[in-house]
Parts: C-alpha cells; structure tokens; sequence
C-alpha cells in the first residue's frame, strides 16, 4: 500500500506553527550518488550515518584536538519532546546528519525535524514531519538515509517513508514489513520489524527486518526510490531448494523461524556495485540441539550485489552458535597492504571476542586479532580457514570447548562462565576507522556469563515454536548466573578499544564500569568520541584512549556524536535519549535533547 501525506507536528503551538509554516523554502544541493560516494571531500557535512558509504566515521576535521579539547563547551541545546508525546520515551541509537549548516534528525517515535544550525549559537527549527507511527509501537531509530532531494527511512511499524527535504512534505509512504511476501515462511511475519538503519546507495533505497529473535527471517530489501516499489528481497535463512537450506538439519523446519536478523546498516563499494551485511543469531539462540546443522546465513558476513540481490559471498563466524554472538554490527570497508599486495578488505569486530578481516571481492578470510580481554569458548581460529579451530563439518551439533558450551539439563554449578559476555565485545555500537592511521575503535561492554539452557520444543512438524512450554524462543529461562566482571562488578562492564590493522595488534583498552551503548567517531585531531548509557559524552585521545574531555547531560544517552564544521568553525553534535543505565544512576530521569559543542 502506498500513501501520500504531509503533517506539521500538531503539539508545536499556534505562534510556532505559523512562524514554522511562514519561513521560506530552503532550496539545497542534491546528495547525489557522486556526493555520497565521495562523502569524505566534504568534512564539513555528515551525509550518512556511518559518515561515508565505507563505514568509517572518520571527521578529518581537526579544530578541535588533543590541545584544545579541554576548551570545548556547549554552544547550543535543542529539546526534542515530541519523542515523549504518547509515549514514556524513545530510543535515539544514532546521529543527526549535516548538509551545509542544515541539521535533520528523527526523535525514534516517527517525528523528522530539520533545523538551521548554521548560526552556531542555535538552532532554528525549519519544519517538522509526522509520519504517525502508532504510540503502541516502541519508539527506536538507527537512522535514516539522504538522497537526491529525499530523506528516506524504514520506521519501526514496518513502513519506509520518504520526505521532501525542501518542504518536509511525504513523496510516498509504503508497509513492507508484516505483510506477506512470495519468499516468506508465513510465520510470524506480524512480528517483523525495521530495528535498524535506513542505507540508500547503488540509486536504491535498502531496508531489513531486524527482529530475528522474534521468530522471524532476516532479510535485506531494495526499494525504488522513485515509488519505495520492491526491487529484490534476500532472506538470510533460505528456504527449501536455495542453497544453505541443508544447513538446517532439523525434523521440524526450525528454518521457519531461524532468525538472523539484521539490525544495524549496510556498507557499499560502489566500484563493486556490493552492499556488505552482517546477520544477528539463529533462534533459538541458546539452543542448538533444537536446530542442527550450521544454521546458514546466521552470524554470517554477506556480500550482495545491489542491483539484483544475488550473494556474492559468504562468511560465517561460528556455525551453530549458542552464545548469542550475533555478527549484525557494521562491516566497514578499506584498503591495505598485505604481503605487499593492495588487497580490498572487509572488517568487522565480532560479538564473538574477536576483529575479523576479509577480502571483500570474495570473502576470503585474511586475518584476525583478539580485541576482547578474554576469549575462551574456542581455543583460536584457524589461521587459513578463520573458523573455529574446534569446528567440525561432519557434526550437526557443534561442541567447540565441551567445558564452556551450555548444555540442556545443565545446572549453573554444574557450567563454566563463558567470555565474551552475551553482550559483546561490539553488538550493533558503530565501530570507527582512521584510514590514515590504520587504527580502529570500537566500543560495547566486555566480561563473562553463565545461564541455564531449556530445551525449546518445537510447535509443530510444520514449523513454529511452542511458546507455552519449554525454553521459548531462546532457550533458557531469564535467569543468568552470578559471574562478575572485573573488582566485583556487573556480569560485563563498559571497554573501548583501538586495534592496528595493519598489524592486529591490540593498541589500548578502556574500561569503564556502565557500558557503551553508543558508538564511535574518530577525528583528525587525534580524539575518538562517545557517549554513554549514565549519560556522558566522552572524548578519548586516539591513541591511548586516555580520557581528555567529558561532560554530564544528565539524561541516559545512546547518541553517537558527529562532527561538522560551518564558515570553518568545528562542531561536535551528539543527541542524548536512552533508558536507565541501573546502577548508581537508575534514577537518572528519560529525556531527548540535542547538545552541540565548540570551542
């Protein structure tokens, strides 16, 4: 269904709305394909989420430095209530983006914004869109797309929206989530979801189901970006007759429901014409005996061409996994010198404990380091193949290390906690690379777990599971055990980490006793920058990850800050919306607030 509409947000006020609807169309340059593709020649603009199309987060920008950082102050706030209109809150998993002093942003309840920042003493809100997503549903963005004289954006009950960047005015508004589609299972389609970020490259609008956990197939979609028609749709669990379908070795098509989920965003090389993905866990994620097999395309890297949707290659990091190690996060992309060869590289810190490297024209595995403080689920990998050295292709079910795999029917007196934590290393947080340096940063939580596995137990031949008994759709019953992180706390704690590339070479690790619930940027100047769940934004020296500058919002955060520049002069934005962090500071209070800072 397709539809066609324009609101102002209705809660603004009369003397706003009419200084609003009275301001004069602000005509801006197209964000072409060439402009996306060459994001990094205009270091005073963010035109993507990952700040360009390889996913580096990198600000060559350099003001703002090592020398100066302690100088920085707020130089603007903006509120941003309407993402509690209706609701308790919503959930901000990402940043605004920049256009020549020109600011959008979306309040995660389905509310877009643009706003003028190029005073740098303020922000002049333009206009508003409302694209009325159902107060029934929970408010969360990962971000949306520029393109052309479009803002486009997958919102969370399932629709992809696209606005007039001009006017704010709806160009079309159609649902491609829930419904039923040629490739589906019929299986809890209702449940699907567009928990992740909006990528528009490749003259394509890229849209995914991100909710795998709840029973569904992942899969990554290319839309028209003149109408939001479909181009091509990949499922990440393939069906009868497709290849890895013989992955699932299961008597009750477990396939229906596998999940891998994809919930963050895509990377492209356009030269490839290639859109690179990472998919989350099978489901049930604890359980594997109730899905023998390796379980393809889950905890898998995957190369699609963007046109028509084909794979190119393939990836997997750990076949029949069990620990919750889904490898949804981004895959950024660069170029190095290995054995004195260029070689196209694909890289991606795993959930798994460890930073991966690929060839990224066919997913040959080239290297590897150890990021995390402790891995010890698997002895290693294996340095040509960059699986598990304990995997065996001829079990269904694998035991990896026997001692530090949960088992159905095991006690937790009778298991040995498990590192990384469930939690990461890096989940979804937005991982940074200084093509310059060679390093990457990334950031998320660290530590052990234990819990107990509950057989989930299936609804049918025909497929489903049975939510009534049994461990459900993840296979354990809520309950973790009592590790502790490090000096007694949390079962994981908050880590930040700078790795060297060219050498896999471990360079610094922070830690920190909150987690990470946001990602990275790196800048020019030397400084990588942050926020956090107890409601910091915190900037790090690049090299030693050393804590130079922070400051207290007050409110939970999960905002990655950006940077832009306006007549020369460096900003650094970074919006603050988030649940409780718990802890000390489970009483901090929800808000929504966008903060702006310079010298």
């Amino acid at each position: 269904m397709k539809r066609t509409h324009s609101r102002i947000l209705a809660g603004l006020g009369g003397a706003l709305m009419a200084s609003v609807l009275a301001m004069p169309a602000m005509a801006e340059s197209p964000v072409t394909e060439d402009r996306l593709a060459n994001a990094d020649s205009e270091p005073q603009n963010w035109l993507t989420t990952l700040g360009n199309l390889w996913g580096h987060r990198y600000s060559r920008l350099d003001e703002i430095n090592t020398g100066n950082v302690g100088d920085l102050r707020v130089a603007f706030t903006f509120p941003i209530s309407s993402t509690f209109a209706g609701r308790n809150g919503s959930t901000i998993d990402t940043n605004p983006l920049v256009d020549e002093g020109i600011m959008y942003f979306e309040d995660g309840a389905g509310v877009f914004y643009k706003v003028d920042v190029s005073s740098g003493t303020g922000a002049r809100l333009v206009w508003t869109a409302d694209a009325t997503v159902s107060k029934d549903v929970g408010g969360q963005t990962r971000g949306f797309a520029l393109l052309d004289n479009m803002i486009v954006k997958c919102m969370s009950d399932g629709r992809t929206v696209a606005l007039d960047r001009d006017s704010g005015e709806f160009i079309w508004d159609v649902q491609r989530m829930g419904i039923d589609h040629p490739g589906g299972a019929g299986i809890n389609i209702e449940s699907e979801s567009c928990t992740g970020g909006t990528a528009a490259y490749g003259g394509h609008v890229l849209v995914a189901n991100g909710l795998g956990d709840g029973g569904t197939r992942g899969w990554v979609e290319a839309l028209s970006a003149e109408d939001g028609s479909e181009l091509w749709r990949w499922y990440a669990i393939p069906g009868p007759g497709e290849p890895g379908h013989e992955t699932w070795a299961d008597d009750h098509n477990a396939w229906k429901t596998g999940g891998a989920g994809m919930w963050t965003v895509g990377t492209y090389d356009a030269d490839l014409r290639a859109t690179y993905w990472g998919t989350a866990n099978p489901v049930p994620m604890f359980d594997p005996e109730f899905r023998p097999g390796d379980n393809l395309y889950t905890n898998t890297a995957v190369a699609l061409n963007v046109d028509t949707g084909e794979l190119n290659w393939y990836f997997q990091y750990t076949p029949n996994e069990s620990w919750d190690y889904d490898e949804n996060g981004v895959h950024f992309l660069l170029n190095r010198e290995v054995d004195g060869e260029t070689r196209n590289i694909v890289a991606h810190f795993a959930r798994n404990g460890f930073l991966y490297q690929m060839d990224r024209n066919t997913g040959e595995f080239v290297s590897h380091a150890t990021y995390v403080v402790e891995v010890n689920w698997t002895e290693g990998l294996d340095p040509k193949t960059g699986l598990p050295v304990e995997f065996n292709p001829d079990l269904e079910v694998q035991e990896y290390r026997p001692d530090f795999r949960f088992h159905r029917g095991e006690s937790l007196a009778d298991n040995n906690p498990v590192c990384p934590s469930l939690a990461g290393g890096v989940r979804w947080q937005y991982p940074a690379y200084n093509a310059d340096t060679g390093l990457a940063y990334g950031v998320g939580s660290d530590g052990c777990f234990q819990l107990e596995v509950i057989a989930t137990l299936p609804l049918s031949d025909d497929g489903g599971i049975n939510l009534e008994e049994g461990g459900g759709m993840f296979g354990f019953n809520g309950d973790f055990g009592p590790v502790v992180g490090e000096e007694g706390g949390p079962n994981f704690y908050g880590a930040m980490w700078a790795v060297d590339l060219n050498t896999n070479e471990l360079v610094a690790n922070y830690q920190r006793s909150y987690v990470y619930n946001s990602g990275v940027t790196v800048t020019a100047g030397g400084l990588v920058m942050t926020s956090t769940q107890d409601g910091l934004v915190m900037i790090h020296d690049a090299n030693t990850l050393d804590v130079v500058y922070e400051f207290d919002m007050g409110v939970p955060s999960r905002g990655t800050p950006i940077s832009y520049a306006v007549d020369g002069k460096q900003y650094i934005a970074v919006i603050a919306s988030g649940p409780s962090p718990g802890g000390e500071r489970a009483n901090m209070p929800r808000g929504a607030m966008l903060y702006v800072f310079a010298l």
